[in-house]
């Protein structure tokens, strides 16, 4: 019980602040607040102080980590929130908060509520390098998927010709465009180097439960190597990417989370 009490000490603080930092960037967005990306990003940073506090009390543990289902998504939650707080502070990405600290504080408040069952794995050398690689790519291809559906909604709404809303609130298409293979280009150098470093771990894929896993991360990788393919080749933007960026990150969501949403909370 003492557990749930300190874990709810770090978890509401963070969510509340989340959720603040959200609506107050919400009210940007819609004209009724001036900006204020300083008051967005400080209480996006003091929320991820207690997240990252969270954290430590449930992924970390003394034998080694729980890589159960929700605090697996609640430490990418948080990667994903620093990331983008980091890089708003240089780059026009701070729209992007309205979804990411909404998914962080909706996680964190899950798994409160919910147990999780996942057994203590120790890491060591290469796996807790496979593991902090894949963390980061599924981090940074989650961001690219939210960029990819402000791209594919901004260009939608220039092709209706409608100059008003989001498209005032976004950077230009050509900036979107670029920040979007900036994310995908650093996700795939970290999928691949995950890729390479895990395979080894790999001894009996069928008796570790990593068939469904690996053909679907395959395939997310396959999907992002072709849209690479196609911008260096063909100039693939706007639309086309977002559309083939969201197929990647969908495999890529399935890969991980599908296979230990059936392993852990079905079967």
């Amino acid at each position: 019980m003492s557990g749930t009490y300190s874990a709810a000490f770090f978890a509401f603080p963070a969510a509340l602040l989340y959720l603040f930092a959200a609506y107050r960037q919400w009210q940007t967005l819609n004209n009724k607040k001036e900006a204020n990306k300083k008051l967005v990003l400080t209480l996006g940073l003091i929320a991820g102080v207690f997240h990252s506090l969270l954290i430590a009390g449930s992924v970390v543990q003394f034998e080694g980590f729980n890589f159960g289902f929700f605090n697996v998504g609640t430490l990418i939650t948080l990667v994903i929130s620093l990331l983008v707080i980091i890089s708003s502070a240089s780059k026009p990405l701070e729209n992007l908060l309205i979804g990411v600290y909404p998914m962080a504080a909706t996680l964190i408040l899950i798994d409160l509520i919910l147990p999780n069952t996942e057994k203590i794995t120790p890491l060591t050398g290469g796996l807790g390098l496979h593991v902090i690689l894949s963390i980061l790519a599924y981090s940074i291809l989650i961001i690219a998927a939210i960029q990819a559906v402000l791209l594919y909604l901004q260009n939608k709404q220039l092709k209706s010709h409608n100059t008003r809303g989001l498209i005032k609130a976004l950077p230009p298409l050509q900036t979107m465009d670029a920040l979007l293979f900036e994310m995908i280009w650093i996700g795939m150098v970290l999928l691949t180097a995950a890729f390479v470093i895990g395979w080894p771990y790999i001894i009996d894929i069928k008796e570790q439960h990593l068939i469904h896993k690996t053909a679907l991360s395959i395939m997310s990788w396959l999907v992002y190597a072709t849209l690479l393919f196609g911008r260096f080749n063909f100039g693939w933007r706007g639309i086309t990417a977002s559309r083939w960026t969201l197929v990647g990150t969908t495999f890529l969501v399935l890969a991980y989370f599908g296979s230990k949403f059936v392993l852990e909370l079905v079967l």
